[in-house]
């Protein structure tokens, strides 16, 4: 069910998860997933249950997929660390095969350009799989920065990637919005300062967005411009 009345904040930029939030691109992990896991003897994951994987990055996911959704990554064994490398490779060449904006998305990052809203991606994918997948999709031109999770020696939930982008604008935490799709996105938007919602169609694992506890969330990319200004300036 739609809700009604999405939230409205009086904030200057805006900033975005990728992954389960701007682009459904658990299809393309699924199939870098289950490359990773055929080579090795492992039984293969639906698109399901990937989706329920995905959220701390490629090493986070495959660890999960090994060895189930608690797992952790482990630390200095090289035959993990051969597969993680398999499957950016893979992954690197198929990145949106079936990948794709969620409904809705485009026309949203459209509107709050034209109203002069500064955009970023802040994500714990790869950089170079970022800024490549956004190139691939066309939605490089909507953002003046993109983060990714090897961008800083720190990643979301942490609150730093969000105020590297912050600090390069000159805006503070809480006259900029973070929309995401999962607890990652809360924790590291309440660590810096900012409101954050979620979009309802996203990587969570199962859990429902509200407990989280964002500060909305939104079922449809069309309800966004909703919950901003009508008009902003660029920062200076």
């Amino acid at each position: 069910m739609t809700r009604s009345s999405p939230p409205f904040f009086t904030v200057r930029a805006i900033l975005f998860d990728l992954d389960g939030t701007l682009v459904d691109s658990a299809p393309d992990l699924c199939g870098a997933m289950n490359h990773v896991l055929a080579g090795r003897g492992h039984p293969l994951l639906d698109l399901t249950q990937v989706r329920h994987l995905v959220g701390h990055g490629a090493r986070a996911l495959l660890a999960r997929g090994f060895w189930g959704e608690t797992a952790e990554p482990p630390v200095a064994d090289p035959d993990f660390e051969a597969a993680v490398t398999d499957f950016l490779d893979y992954y690197r060449d198929h990145l949106t095969d079936h990948s794709a904006p969620y409904p809705g998305a485009v026309a949203a990052l459209q509107i709050l350009r034209q109203r002069g809203f500064p955009l970023a991606v802040v994500t714990n994918k790869p950089e170079a799989l970022a800024q490549k997948m956004l190139e691939q999709l066309h939605l490089r031109p909507f953002f003046t920065h993109v983060v990714g999770g090897d961008t800083l020696p720190q990643r979301k939930p942490a609150p730093e990637p969000l105020r590297h982008v912050l600090d390069q604008w000159g805006i503070p935490p809480h006259l900029a919005l973070m929309v995401g799709d999962s607890g990652v996105d809360v924790e590291a938007a309440q660590a810096t300062g900012c409101p954050v919602v979620l979009m309802s169609h996203g990587y969570r694992r199962g859990i429902d967005a509200e407990q989280w506890h964002p500060d909305g969330v939104l079922d449809h990319f069309e309800q966004l411009p909703h919950c901003v200004p009508t008009e902003q300036k660029e920062p200076r």
